[in-house]
């Protein structure tokens, strides 16, 4: 017998028995290894898909009809709702404000905010407290920080107020807070001379670099017609340089800037009518539905149908004053015979009611009865502030002084 293949022989028999025995173990304990190791690995609970949905409160919208169409179920959103009214008044929910909606895929809400304004957002969350249940939010305003910048801008008048900074961003809000500040001496409607020449200081204010909107008026002044108005901020009003508050006992127009259709006049030929007769009062043209607005302190004495003036507001002031609103689309809420009424409230809406061939506001004014023209009215005497302030505020202005004073030249929009 060959005793080298006889050798060989038992080194192959003995690898064939390894493979038979160790082989299978090295598998079994493989197995068991990766069993071992998968139970101690914890288990990733699964996170429900969330829904997002932005857009724009609807018309005649509240804020629960808004989460029922996001596919809220009723009953939470009206829950939702009632946690939210602490915080914030649900009734001040506005169409057109912008909103976001955050549901898990069974309709549970996650998140919801509202953009209240240019300045506060409204959120509304589930509450963080260990022992809250999924049906409990919490809620907050945030408000924005903004980075404050003053800018000085230069603007001439060739037809309006309105058409002079409507190239500017939120022009229009501009242009009516300017108008306020010098409603008790210029009435814009009717007394602004093409070429009037504005300059201001304004607070522009940021956020993230991005502007977002205008803030107080700090300066103004107006050249119109050969005169000069100036009005500074201090303590939250308006004065001119001498200290005297620009606001004054009666507004020159109760409209923002529009124009006259008809003036005060013993004679006119009547649209309709086609007769001459009187018209003791000024009409101001204006879209349906614009503000009218009470130009001084008093007590309502008239407010509903009154023949060819359609729906009619008078209010008595002192002195023996009196100022009518006629041909009015709508009353103001609120504006009943016996009401107070404050300077610059709400009167009611322009409109075409009684004898009139289109949209606009039939200015009355008289005083001991009898008409008189509205603009030939002159304001009180302007009021002074206090004395032992005035240093305070002749310091304050002196920047703004030297600002006003410089320069002519238009600011680009």
């Amino acid at each position: 017998m060959n005793f080298t293949g006889y050798r060989i022989g038992l080194l192959w028999s003995a690898i064939f028995a390894v493979i038979l025995i160790v082989i299978p173990q090295l598998q079994e304990l493989q197995i068991e290894s990766v069993a071992s190791a998968s139970s101690i690995i914890p288990s990733v609970p699964t996170v429900p898909a969330v829904l997002i949905r932005e857009g724009s409160i609807s018309k005649n919208a509240t804020l629960v009809s808004t989460l029922i169409d996001s596919q809220v179920p009723s009953a939470l959103a009206n829950d939702v709702a009632s946690q939210i009214r602490p915080v914030f008044d649900l009734r001040r929910i506005h169409a057109g404000n912008r909103y976001h909606i955050e549901t898990q895929l069974d309709g549970a809400l996650v998140a919801f905010e509202y953009t209240i304004d240019d300045e506060r957002t409204l959120k509304v969350f589930r509450s963080a407290a260990l022992d809250a249940s999924p049906f409990e939010f919490d809620a907050r305003i945030d408000t924005i920080q903004f980075d404050t910048r003053p800018k000085v801008m230069d603007v001439e008048i060739q037809s309006s107020l309105f058409g002079a900074l409507e190239n500017f961003p939120k022009g229009t809000l501009l242009a009516d807070a300017l108008a306020g500040i010098f409603a008790w001496d210029v009435d814009f409607n009717v007394d602004i001379h093409k070429g009037a020449q504005i300059r201001l200081v304004v607070d522009e204010q940021y956020y993230a670099g991005n502007f977002v909107k205008y803030g107080r008026i700090q300066a103004a002044q107006l050249v119109n017609g050969g005169k000069t108005y100036r009005a500074y901020r201090f303590n939250d009003a308006y004065y001119d340089e001498k200290g005297n508050a620009v606001k004054r006992a009666f507004l020159t127009s109760p409209l923002k800037v529009l124009h006259v259709t008809s003036g005060f006049t013993y004679r006119r030929s009547h649209p309709i009518l086609g007769i001459e007769r009187a018209h003791l009062a000024i009409d101001y043209g204006a879209p349906e539905g614009t503000a009218a607005f009470a130009v001084a302190n008093g007590m309502v004495i008239r407010a509903g149908r009154n023949g060819d003036l359609g729906n009619f507001v008078e209010i008595r002031h002192a002195n023996g004053m009196t100022t009518g609103y006629g041909h009015l689309s709508r009353i103001a809420p609120g504006v009943v015979a016996g009401r107070a009424i404050k300077q610059d409230d709400l009167v009611g809406y322009v409109g075409h009611t009684g004898l009139a061939t289109g949209p606009h506001l039939h200015y009355i004014m008289t005083r001991g009865g009898k008409p008189i023209n509205p603009n030939s009215m002159k304001a009180e005497p302007p009021i002074p502030m206090d004395g032992n302030v005035k240093p305070q505020f002749l310091s304050h202005i002196a920047e703004w002084q030297q600002t006003l004073g410089a320069g002519t030249q238009t600011a680009s929009k």
